[in-house]
């Protein structure tokens, strides 16, 4: 029989996945709002001259990040799902059961709610935008869509989402392999600055749609990774083994059995009675 054993999430951990992390989102949204950045970034990838987002159409914008980009995610997301239903039935893969499976939800809910974000906010794309050759005039986020009668659907960046997601690597393997989890981690942050970059130059987003979409996602990991956390941990074995003191103790694969204690040696009574000068006394059979 195997239960969940896990420490508590310390301060330190707090500090560094929750508000190391808050402040730098919180900088960039921030920067991204107060200056130009986005319209400054947005304005080297179009071509005035020709009224045109030379990338719209590209073969590695369109065809590679665009369409392959998506199709990755939804493969990484498929093979999750399999995964973890067949983890529960095949006794070698049952440890890793709980890591398809919160992988899985991290990406459904990272992209869902940047999905249920275009539908609220009314945000438009770049190439919407009368700068761009658009009919729709370009206002910052906190000012709200831009005016009109029809809605955008361009906030957050979905693309990038899919990328973001598979951050949640980093989370469901923390707790047994932590090296191969920041691999999933500098894999998952660069897949989602690939695809926002790729955007951001076919003209389908700003960079602060790309920086928000990698909030979300990471911090939508980081709750469910706070909520499946004694799934996630190793497990440990309630096998006991006895140790010569007579006590009872987990034995994980890591313990080891106590050593017999010594023997002490025994005295030489037929060498102690003749020193004594004594009379050796052999006991006759009866």
């Amino acid at each position: 029989m195997e239960t969940r054993s896990s420490a508590p999430l310390d301060a330190g951990f707090w500090l560094r996945h929750f508000a190391v992390p808050l402040l730098l989102f919180g900088f960039a949204i921030a920067a991204c709002e107060i200056t130009h950045v986005d319209l400054a970034l947005a304005d080297r990838f179009y071509d005035f001259a020709s009224g045109t987002w030379p990338a719209r159409e590209s073969w590695w914008a369109q065809w590679l990040i665009h369409k392959r980009g998506r199709d990755l995610v939804v493969v990484v997301a498929s093979f999750s799902l399999i995964a973890g239903v067949l983890a529960f039935q095949i006794e070698r893969l049952k440890r890793w059961r709980w890591q398809a499976l919160y992988l899985l939800l991290v990406i459904c809910l990272g992209t869902g709610l940047v999905a249920v974000g275009k539908n609220l906010t009314g945000r438009h794309c770049p190439w919407d935008m009368e700068r761009y050759g658009g009919t729709v005039p370009y206002t910052r986020l906190f000012e709200g869509p831009s005016p009109g009668p029809d809605k955008g659907r361009c906030f957050p960046a979905g693309h990038a989402a899919g990328g973001y997601a598979l951050m949640g690597i980093y989370f469901a393997l923390r707790d047994r392999r932590m090296a191969t989890a920041r691999a999933g981690l500098a894999a998952g942050a660069a897949l989602g600055t690939i695809y926002g970059y790729g955007q951001m130059a076919r003209g389908a987003h700003f960079l602060s749609h790309t920086i928000w979409s990698a909030a979300v996602c990471w911090f939508a990991a980081l709750v469910l990774y706070a909520a499946f956390r004694p799934l996630l941990a190793p497990s440990v074995c309630n096998s006991t083994i006895m140790d010569r003191s007579g006590n009872n103790g987990p034995d994980d694969g890591r313990n080891e059995r106590m050593p017999h204690p010594p023997v002490p040696d025994m005295p030489d009574m037929t060498q102690s009675a003749h020193d004594a000068g004594e009379p050796l006394v052999v006991p006759r059979r009866p």
